[in-house]
């Protein structure tokens, strides 16, 4: 439709209304309407129902145009109400995990406390370059603390304490190469040395086993107590493979530890071991 057919529609429509104005303003007055009014109010009553048609429409539109921004609003409020509630329910987890560490530990302790006093320490630092080399407790000196006390947790041996500054202590783990655990397997009692391995992630060997001796493959390798640095009959790991040592008097067995030095997040330090010679159950602490 060109230009001039929209105006002339326009001033069709602009004059229909004003008729029925002035139709429906004479009417008032008068108790009866004449032929003319009649036929002009019938022939535009179609018209007049798509006018008012379109009104409530536009109404309605702006009716819903004008609640956009309520509903943004209640959009946002429920975003947030989501983000907060996911917070709640991570600390919540959060407790579960810390509650669940908390309960081994205090069992752990409470199994040995015939044979040892453990102080429970915090791992605060590791050193980055050797992650499976040393790490950081956040207890020292002034909470007595001593170099080459043995550090555990309820799954086994974790090292032995190297170095004390008045407030930490650091702890040299099993699996850096420059540690040596005196050891045997628990189900033969074949000695041997635990030692780490250099770039390894995190498993250990232990070297010196008799050739002629009976090493096998899920075989549990404890502590001996043997050098006198770590109590005997804490548990190490499962040998996983064995093999002849190149230099031909001797076997290597491989081992993966029970503990997970990726995770450790508490520990215990050994202060004090009342029965050297007793060895830790391991009965259920795979």
């Amino acid at each position: 439709m060109s230009r001039n057919n929209y105006k002339k529609v326009f001033l069709l429509v602009v004059f229909i209304v004003i008729v029925l104005i002035v139709i429906n303003m004479t009417t008032l007055s008068r108790s009866a309407q004449t032929p003319l009014e009649v036929a002009v109010k019938d022939s535009l009553a179609p018209l007049q129902k798509v006018t008012m048609g379109i009104s409530s429409s536009i109404k309605e539109n702006i009716s819903f145009i004008g609640s956009l921004g309520h509903l943004k609003e209640e959009n946002q409020a429920l975003k947030d109400e989501i983000r907060k509630l996911k917070s709640e329910l991570n600390q919540v987890e959060e407790y579960k995990v810390q509650n669940r560490q908390f309960k081994e530990l205090l069992n752990y302790r409470e199994a040995t406390a015939e044979n040892y006093q453990l102080m429970s320490a915090t791992v605060i630092g590791r050193d980055p370059g050797n992650w499976f080399g040393t790490i950081t407790l956040n207890r020292g000196a002034a909470d007595g603390v001593e170099r080459d006390m043995a550090v555990v947790v309820p799954e086994g041996l974790v090292g032995r304490v190297v170095a004390v500054s008045n407030q930490t202590a650091e702890v040299l783990l099993i699996t850096d190469p420059r540690s040596g655990v005196g050891s045997q397997v628990q189900q033969s009692r074949v000695p041997g040395v635990v030692e780490g391995i250099a770039n390894s992630t995190g498993v250990v060997r232990m070297v010196h086993l008799p050739k002629n001796e009976q090493v096998k493959n899920n075989q549990v390798v404890i502590s001996s107590g043997v050098g006198g640095v770590y109590p005997s009959g804490i548990r190490i790991g499962k040998i996983f493979s064995v093999e002849d040592d190149p230099a031909g008097l001797f076997k290597i067995a491989t081992i993966k530890p029970f503990v997970n030095f990726n995770v450790l997040e508490n520990v215990f330090i050994v202060k004090t071991v009342y029965k050297p010679e007793v060895n830790l159950s391991v009965e259920g602490m795979e």
